[in-house]
């Protein structure tokens, strides 16, 4: 342009403006941005001694598995997360080649591998295999990295538990929701009902058992749409499907199980997101564990009141909460509490004394390891660091005391910068399904390395 404009003038050089760049040109561009990106994170990455990172592999739409891979280290006083690179499993997902892409690009990016204070994965025996998975291999490299099975993956786990009879009742709802969905003539005809009937909802949802939220979902419409489709199913002459409906205990236990997949949803949803460390996700843990133990001894005596829909229903039918139910109601707690437990055991250890106030009374010294006990001591005497301790958050308060008391500061963001989930890893893919289409399956998704 600037050529044009010397030797032909102004006006050939708007004509040249004009011209639309080569796809090559955008591509370049691209993988340009790509680089510079990459070089910051790279560079934050080397400035502080300890980092750690999340990864996992999924299939795209042109069958080709994608590894994402995103890092956590700290930066300007605080734990930074960032996108670390993206790369194409060529042939098998074993642990072999996800462990030599890692090693690959912490070759080629001179990070070092004791620097590493924890992976995070979910639980895919090619990542937590004891002899020859992924997190083995890589604390053979780092032995002081803490592998991480993803929290939410667990919690998920955890949450699948279910008595016999509500399984039923949940395997009744499936069914009737597959009757009125898998035929588009039945689509299309409730759908009318519903309006015509001007219900809140016009569809179904369909039960993906992959799916975290699916459950609630699927049983809260059939709930609050049980009168549209008890008639549609009349018209349809599906006696088999009709007398779900009619059966008052059948209606109850689905009440149950729209307020009990509520809650499991809502602790899901509130350990999902960015910025989320151990800390959070063993305190909205521990609070679902006491709601599960108050939700049964109040159960016990009769009382419902947390469980909205159920209390609903019994307040229609004008009676009391039955033995039968009461008894499956409490064993279904009781177990949710009894798997949740099984599948955090840290959750009854209290190691994070140090990490959550540091000044607290109860912290004994001698908990302390001999070679730092001195500078936690002077720490502990520090009026400074105490008040910046209340007007900082946790992770900003330890990343700041680095520089002052580096010895003790290291045992609590060893705690704090290890990813408890993978969850910016499945959200990398949720971003991948809308980027990689069916139209642009040829898209390569590791240029420039990212």
């Amino acid at each position: 342009m600037e050529a044009v404009n010397l030797i032909l003038g102004e006006t050939s050089a708007k004509k040249m403006q004009q011209v639309s760049l080569s796809n090559n040109t955008i591509q370049r561009r691209i993988s340009k941005m790509s680089m510079d990106v990459k070089e910051q994170v790279l560079t934050e990455i080397k400035g502080f001694p300890l980092f750690s990172f999340q990864l996992d592999e999924s299939t795209d739409v042109s069958s080709c598995s994608q590894l994402l891979v995103f890092v956590r280290y700290i930066n300007s006083g605080d734990i930074k997360d960032e996108f670390l690179f993206c790369s194409a499993l060529e042939t098998t997902t074993k642990a072999d080649d996800v462990m030599e892409k890692v090693s690959t690009f912490f070759q080629e990016e001179d990070l070092q591998w004791e620097n590493v204070c924890g992976v995070c994965t979910d639980g895919a025996p090619a990542m937590l295999g004891s002899k020859s998975g992924f997190q083995s291999r890589v604390k053979k490299l780092a032995p002081q990295a803490k592998g991480i099975h993803c929290m939410i993956h667990r919690y998920a786990l955890a949450s699948k538990t279910l008595p016999a009879s509500l399984q039923e009742v949940l395997q009744s709802v499936i069914k009737i929701v597959n009757y009125i969905k898998t035929k588009a003539l039945n689509t299309r005809l409730f759908k009318e009902l519903c309006k015509d009937m001007n219900a809140d909802h016009e569809v179904l949802l369909f039960y993906t058992a992959v799916r975290w939220l699916s459950k609630e979902n699927v049983i809260n419409r059939v709930f609050e749409m049980k009168d549209e489709i008890k008639l549609f199913l009349e018209t349809q002459e599906r006696k088999d499907l009709v007398v779900h409906f009619e059966d008052e205990a059948w209606n109850k236990r689905v009440a149950y199980l729209a307020d009990i997949f509520d809650q499991l949803n809502k602790l899901n949803l509130k350990l999902q997101g960015r910025e989320t460390h151990v800390l959070l996700f063993q305190d909205s843990l521990r609070a679902f564990v006491s709601k599960l133990q108050n939700w049964r001894w109040k159960t016990n005596l009769g009382n419902i009141a947390m469980f909205e829909k159920l209390c609903g229903v019994m307040d229609e039918s004008h009676i009391q909460l039955d033995q039968f139910l009461k008894d499956e109601i409490t064993e279904h707690l009781q177990s949710l509490e009894k798997e949740v437990k099984r599948y955090f055991p840290e959750l009854s250890q209290e190691q994070e004394v140090l990490v959550r106030n540091p000044f607290c009374t109860e912290l004994d010294v001698s908990s302390i390891p001999d070679e730092i006990q001195d500078e936690y001591l002077d720490l502990r005497n520090d009026s400074s660091a105490h008040d910046l301790f209340k007007a900082k958050y946790v992770t900003q308060f330890w990343c700041g005391m680095y520089q002052s008391y580096s010895k003790i500061s290291m045992i609590p963001l060893r705690v704090l910068v290890p990813f408890a989930s993978t969850y910016l890893c499945e959200a990398g893919f949720s971003t991948l399904v809308d980027m990689k289409t069916k139209n642009r399956k040829r898209l390569e998704l590791d240029v420039g390395g990212r």
